[in-house]
């Protein structure tokens, strides 16, 4: 149900002029996010994109990279710079995976501004601040699990250095 909502919002700003799939017609891309043992598939057919996952399509491009890598690279962060500190593998058509890199960059989406139509201002901007909060989090630890666990040993263990208790009175 997930895959729907990514493969809607594509399409969206597909049809809107935002982004221009014309170079990936005809081209599947494989998106493996290591940490959390997810591959999706990207499916570029007749102007449009789908979004699967499991499928047995063979893809032209193979991409495996970790959650934080995935969010870098939809800053901007150079694709080129990735590959040297060994941040992401990629299997195949290196050229299709660089078209999908500049789709991402130049994709200009506002997520919480389109979560806001279905959920109000208020949770779709608590959303948007609790997820730059983990990105934080999962860029400063290995994985997203150990920067939950560092959180929560902070929390029990140590309260008083949490940004929660810094100017109370313990």
């Amino acid at each position: 149900m997930h895959y729907l909502f990514i493969q809607q919002a594509i399409n969206y700003l597909v049809e809107s002029g935002s982004i221009n799939i014309d170079q990936l017609n005809g081209k599947t891309a494989r998106f493996s996010i290591l940490d959390l043992r997810l591959n999706v598939d990207f499916v570029c057919n007749n102007d449009r994109v789908h979004v699967l996952s499991g499928s047995n399509i063979a893809p032209d491009v193979d991409i495996k990279l970790s959650m934080s890598v995935f969010i870098a690279l939809f800053q901007g962060e150079d694709l080129t710079e990735l590959l040297r500190q060994d941040k992401i593998v990629i299997n195949g058509d290196v050229k299709t995976a660089q078209l999908i890199v500049d789709l991402l960059n130049n994709a200009d989406i506002d997520l919480e501004e389109e979560l806001s139509k279905y959920t109000g201002d208020i949770v779709a901007h608590k959303v948007g601040t609790i997820s730059k909060k983990f990105i934080e989090l999962s860029a400063a630890a290995s994985t997203p699990l150990e920067a939950i666990k560092e959180g929560l040993i902070k929390i029990l263990v140590r309260p008083s250095t949490t940004d929660r208790y810094k100017n109370k009175n313990i």
